[in-house]
């Protein structure tokens, strides 16, 4: 689930957005969370020496190991040697004050996630706001979410108009990395968590079915987002889908695919593509992904009774599949 995907009305958890244009809204009246965020670039890129690099890992140690991966390093001075290589590079000093331009306020960002974690709350309140620290370091990585801990790399997300950009992500995925995305893509990671799956399961319903529920999920605790902007369409891709949905199910069930179990075959349909050419050149990549997110909708709209954690609970993809009724021919 580490594909970076999203967002979003800005902040529609504010009070920007139009409430009728949002789905039912959680109450969180006398729900309280605490939105730590520590920002670390500042931080490093302060530092001048290897030993200071040193301590900072050692006292940073979370980050090292989870974001820099400091365990396959010999030790921490070898990883610090390449830190301040990085620091050092005017390539990654651009790239720095670029991205310290673009996120000079981050008070937007402290409510996003404070509204989004208070939402989640409200479905589980057992839930605990994970700490937040962000970072910049040359592209080396663009996130790790867990259920404690969420380290972003602010340089990832500055936007097209940056100087330096991701080398390694083609066009239509590098379209998703804005800062704008930040909090639904973390949102969506987090809801594995709480996403039952049956292991058992191998065929490309039960994936259709679990990213279904996923973002369900986040559509839930994002309630004002635009749903293209959440599953990383443009306008007109969106505009498609809806508009050939019969269509586009009608080739499932034609090729008899929902079953299949072949890593290929499922790649095909919930993987990272430009287009499903399969289907037509104007389906966009995903696309099973996108069919699995209506099945689940319309087992809501059928299922009154079902809450948000009861549905994320289920992890009998077919009975969902089945009793949802969905057939959009």
């Amino acid at each position: 689930m580490r594909t970076i995907i999203i967002f979003v009305c800005f902040v529609a958890l504010l009070s920007s957005c139009n409430s009728e244009k949002c789905r039912p809204i959680p109450e969180t009246e006398g729900i309280t969370v605490e939105v730590n965020i520590e920002r670390l670039e500042n931080e490093l890129f302060a530092l001048e020496s290897l030993p200071a690099i040193v301590e900072f890992l050692d006292t940073h140690q979370s980050f090292a190991r989870l974001f820099l991966q400091s365990d396959q390093y010999p030790n921490d001075t070898v990883l610090a040697r390449s830190i301040l290589k990085i620091i050092k590079d005017p390539h990654i000093d651009t790239l720095y004050r670029e991205t310290m331009q673009e996120f000079s306020d981050f008070s937007y960002l402290e409510t996003e996630f404070e509204q989004a974690f208070k939402n989640i709350k409200a479905f589980y309140p057992q839930f605990k706001a994970p700490k937040i620290q962000t970072v910049v370091t040359g592209f080396a990585s663009d996130m790790y979410v867990s259920d404690s801990l969420i380290i972003i790399g602010l340089d990832y997300f500055i936007g097209p108009e940056a100087t330096f950009r991701p080398i390694d992500l083609p066009n239509y995925i590098l379209e998703r990395y804005r800062k704008e995305y930040i909090v639904p893509s973390i949102v969506l990671i987090l809801s594995e968590q709480f996403n039952e799956t049956d292991v058992r399961d191998k065929t490309l319903l039960a994936e259709m079915i679990y990213f279904g529920k996923a973002y369900y999920f986040t559509s839930r605790v994002l309630p004002c987002t635009n749903d293209s902007l959440l599953i990383g369409y443009s306008g007109e891709e969106i505009e498609e889908v809806n508009e050939n949905e019969d269509i586009i199910w009608a080739n499932f069930l034609h090729n008899k695919i929902i079953y299949e179990t072949g890593h290929d075959m499922k790649k095909k349909f919930i993987g990272e593509r430009p287009n499903v050419h399969e289907i037509g050149e104007k389906c966009p990549g995903r696309i099973g992904v996108w069919v699995g997110w209506e099945i689940v909708e319309n087992y809501m709209k059928t299922h009154d009774d079902t809450t948000l954690p009861k549905i994320m609970s289920n992890a009998d993809a077919k009975a969902i599949f089945q009793q949802s009724k969905y057939n959009p021919m």
